[in-house]
C-alpha cells in the first residue's frame, strides 16, 4: 500500500509542477509581451497584411481551382509578385490572419494578441515535449525529476524570455515563423505520444493528429519540412530506438515531405509561363540575384552568427548588413566550415562515449536540430535577405536544448561540492532575468515606424533601403523635412536608389519646390528609364511649372509603362478637361473610375472631373459607384 501511495504522490507531485510550469510559462509571456498589444503595423505588415488583397478575400484560398491564374494574380494587380508565392505556400497562415481581419479589420491588437498566444504556446508546447522525451527515455537511467524538469522548463524559459525572438513575434507578419514552429512541436508531441497510447483508438487518433499537424505546419511556414527527419532522430538517438523501427513509426509523415517541393514547383511552373526548371524554382524568391552557390557559402558564416546572437544578442537588428561570401576560399568561409564541424563532430564524439546518457544524447540531437531547421532558410535556395533574425526562431529550440543539458550535467557535477549545487541553477535564473529586460527593452523599438526605421538606420548605415522607410514614417508622422533629410541621404549611401530618387521628388513637389523635384526625378530616370512614378512626378513638377505639354506627355509615359496607373489617369483627364478636350478627359476618367471601382477617394476626384466636363460632351450616364 505504500508503495501504490508513493507512486500516487509522485504523479500528484509531476502533475502539479506540469501545470505550475505552463503557467509560469503563459504568464510570464503575457507580462513580456503584452503591452505591444497597441503597437502599429510596421514594414512588410503593411506589404503582405494590411494593403494586400489577398488576404481580405476568402476566395483566395480555393487557389487551387485556377492555380495558374492565382500565382500570377499580385503580379497583374501590379503589386509584388511574391504576394502570390507567399500566399501559395503559406495558406494556413494567411487563414490565420484573414480570420483576424474578418474578426476585427485591419486594428493591429488582434493580430499581436494571436501572435503572443502562438509564442506562449510553443514554449509550453517546448516543454512537454522535453519533459515527455527525458521522462520516458530507455536511456533516462539516474535521470531524477529534478533534472527533467530542471532541463525541459529551463530550455522553455530560455526560449520564451530570449529577445532573438521578438521579431517572430512583436513583427505581426513573421507569425509565419511561430506558426509553423507551434505545428512543428505538436507535430512531434502527439508522435511520441502516439507511440506510447495503450489503446489502438488513442494511437490512431494521436498518430493522425500529428500527421495533419505536420501538413499545417508545411502549409504555415517551409521549414517545416525538416520535421519527419527530426521525429526519427529524437526516437533514435534519445529513445534508443534502432533507425529501421524508428524511421517505420515515422513513415507518415516522411511520406508527407514532397508537399512543399511540389507547390514550389507548380507555382514556378506558373509564374515561368509553363516552363520547369530546377534553377526557376531555386530563384522563385531571389530578387537581388544572388548566385545558390554563393548565398550558401554566406550561410555558412551566417548560422554561426544566429548562434552568436543566442549566446549574446547585442545590436539586434531588422534589416542587417551582410557581406555576400563568393568564394569557397575565404577566411570567413573556412573558419565557418571548421566551427561547424568541430560543433557538430565534438557533439557526435561526445554522443558517441556516453550514449546511455540521455542528456548526452539530447544535447547531440539539439546540435542535429539546430542546423538541420536552418538548411531550409541557410542553404542553397537564395533569400531576399543574407540574414533574418526570426529565420532561427525554431533553431533557437536545439541551441537552449542544449545549452541546459550541458547546464544539468555541470549542476549534477558540482552537486557533491557544497553549495555549488545551486550556483548553476541561480546563474541560469539570473540569465533568464536578463534576458527578459532585454526582451522588453527590445520591444521597444517596434512602438512605431520611426523608432524603429531610427534604430535600423543606426545599426546599418551602409544601406539605403533603413533611410528610405525612415524618410516614408516621417512623411506619414507631417515630418516632411526631416523626411527630405532621410532621401537625400539614402541616395549619399547609394546614388542609384530608384526608390530615394521618386520618394524625394514627390515631397519637393508637396513643397513647392517642383524645379528640384524635375532634376530629382530625371536624374532618377538615369537608373530606371521605365519607373513610371518617377514620370509621373516629373508630370507632376511639370503641372507646378505651368509647363502643361510636357506634364500631359510624362504622365502619358506613366501610363504607356503601367496602364493601371490610376493617378496618372486622373491627372491627364483634370489637364485634358481643362484645355476642352473632352473627349480625351473623358477617356482617362473612365479608365480611372473602372480601376478602382471601391475607393472613394479616387471615385471622389473622378466625380470632379466628370463635372469640369459640360453635359453635352458628355452624354453617357457614367457609373461612378
Amino acid at each position: 500500500m505504500g508503495t501504490c501511495g508513493d507512486i500516487a504522490g509522485a504523479r500528484t507531485t509531476i502533475s502539479r509542477f506540469r501545470w505550475i510550469a505552463c503557467a509560469i510559462l503563459l504568464g510570464g509571456g503575457a507580462l513580456l509581451y503584452g503591452y505591444t498589444l497597441s503597437f502599429p503595423f510596421v514594414f512588410d505588415d503593411h506589404i503582405y497584411l494590411v494593403d494586400n488583397p489577398l488576404v481580405k478575400d476568402a476566395r483566395s484560398f480555393a487557389f487551387m481551382r485556377d492555380f495558374s491564374t492565382f500565382a500570377t494574380a499580385s503580379k497583374n494587380m501590379g503589386l509584388d509578385p511574391d504576394l502570390s508565392t507567399n500566399f501559395i505556400l503559406r495558406p494556413v497562415s494567411y487563414l490565420t490572419f484573414h480570420l483576424n481581419y474578418a474578426a476585427d479589420g485591419m486594428r493591429p491588437r488582434g493580430y499581436r494578441a494571436v501572435n503572443i498566444a502562438i509564442h506562449c504556446l510553443n514554449a509550453v508546447l517546448l516543454f512537454q515535449v522535453l519533459f515527455y522525451l527525458l521522462r520516458t527515455s530507455p536511456k533516462r537511467g539516474n535521470l531524477t525529476e529534478f533534472s527533467a524538469g530542471f532541463i525541459a522548463l529551463g530550455s522553455a524559459l530560455l526560449f520564451l524570455a530570449h529577445p532573438l525572438q521578438t521579431e517572430s513575434v512583436t513583427y505581426i507578419v513573421q507569425r509565419f515563423t511561430s506558426l509553423g514552429a507551434f505545428f512543428y512541436l505538436l507535430t512531434i508531441l502527439t508522435h511520441f505520444l502516439a507511440i506510447a497510447a495503450t489503446h489502438q483508438k488513442n494511437r490512431w487518433l494521436l498518430k493522425t493528429g500529428s500527421v495533419a499537424a505536420l501538413l499545417l505546419g508545411m502549409l504555415s511556414k517551409e521549414e517545416v519540412f525538416t520535421a519527419p527527419f527530426l521525429l526519427v532522430a529524437l526516437d533514435w538517438l534519445v529513445r534508443g530506438t534502432p533507425l529501421k523501427i524508428a524511421g517505420k513509426r515515422a513513415l507518415p509523415q516522411l511520406l508527407c515531405l514532397p508537399v512543399i517541393p511540389l507547390l514550389l514547383a507548380l507555382t514556378s511552373h506558373a509564374q515561368s509561363g509553363g516552363s520547369l526548371s530546377l534553377v526557376g524554382a531555386v530563384n522563385i524568391v531571389n530578387p537581388y540575384n544572388y548566385p545558390p552557390f554563393h548565398y550558401a557559402l554566406t550561410q555558412l558564416s551566417v548560422v554561426l552568427a544566429y548562434l552568436r546572437l543566442i549566446i549574446f544578442p547585442a545590436g539586434l537588428n531588422l534589416d542587417w548588413e551582410y557581406e555576400l561570401s563568393t568564394s569557397l576560399l575565404q577566411a570567413r568561409v573556412l573558419i565557418s566550415i571548421a566551427i561547424i564541424l568541430a560543433l557538430v563532430g565534438g557533439s557526435w564524439l561526445w554522443y558517441f562515449r556516453r550514449r546511455t546518457d540521455v542528456r548526452v544524447s539530447l544535447i547531440f540531437v539539439s546540435v542535429i536540430w539546430y542546423f538541420t531547421t536552418l538548411a531550409i532558410s541557410s542553404s542553397v535556395v537564395p533569400l531576399p535577405d543574407l540574414l533574418c533574425e526570426h529565420r532561427c526562431y525554431l533553431a533557437t529550440i536545439g541551441a537552449f536544448a542544449a545549452m541546459v543539458c550541458g547546464v544539468d550535467l555541470l549542476r549534477t557535477r558540482l552537486a557533491g561540492v557544497r553549495g555549488f549545487g545551486f550556483v548553476v541553477p541561480v546563474i541560469l535564473a539570473g540569465w533568464i532575468a536578463a534576458l527578459s529586460v532585454a526582451t522588453v527593452a527590445r520591444n521597444e523599438v517596434w512602438r512605431s515606424e520611426i523608432t524603429m526605421w531610427n534604430d535600423v538606420a543606426a545599426k546599418s548605415p551602409n544601406k539605403s533601403r533603413p533611410l528610405i522607410n525612415l524618410g516614408v514614417a516621417y512623411c506619414e508622422h507631417g515630418k516632411p523635412e526631416e523626411g527630405i533629410a532621410c532621401f537625400r541621404k539614402a541616395l549619399q549611401v547609394e546614388p542609384s536608389s530608384v526608390r530615394a530618387y521618386q520618394n524625394l521628388a514627390t515631397l519637393l513637389n508637396r513643397a513647392g519646390k517642383h524645379q528640384e523635384a524635375l532634376v530629382t526625378s530625371q536624374i532618377g530616370l538615369r537608373y530606371a528609364q521605365f519607373y513610371e512614378e518617377l514620370h509621373f512626378n516629373m508630370g507632376v513638377s511639370y503641372v507646378g511649372l505651368g509647363e502643361f505639354d510636357s506634364s500631359i506627355e510624362s504622365f502619358k509615359q506613366a501610363v504607356a509603362i503601367r496602364p493601371t496607373h490610376v493617378r496618372a489617369h486622373l491627372c491627364l483627364a483634370e489637364l485634358h478637361a481643362k484645355r476642352r478636350d473632352y473627349d480625351a478627359a473623358r477617356k482617362h476618367n473612365e479608365i480611372a473610375a473602372a480601376l478602382s471601382p471601391a475607393n472613394p477617394e479616387i471615385q471622389q476626384v473622378v466625380q470632379q472631373i466628370a463635372a469640369m466636363i459640360p453635359s453635352e460632351s458628355n452624354p453617357r450616364n457614367l457609373n461612378l459607384r
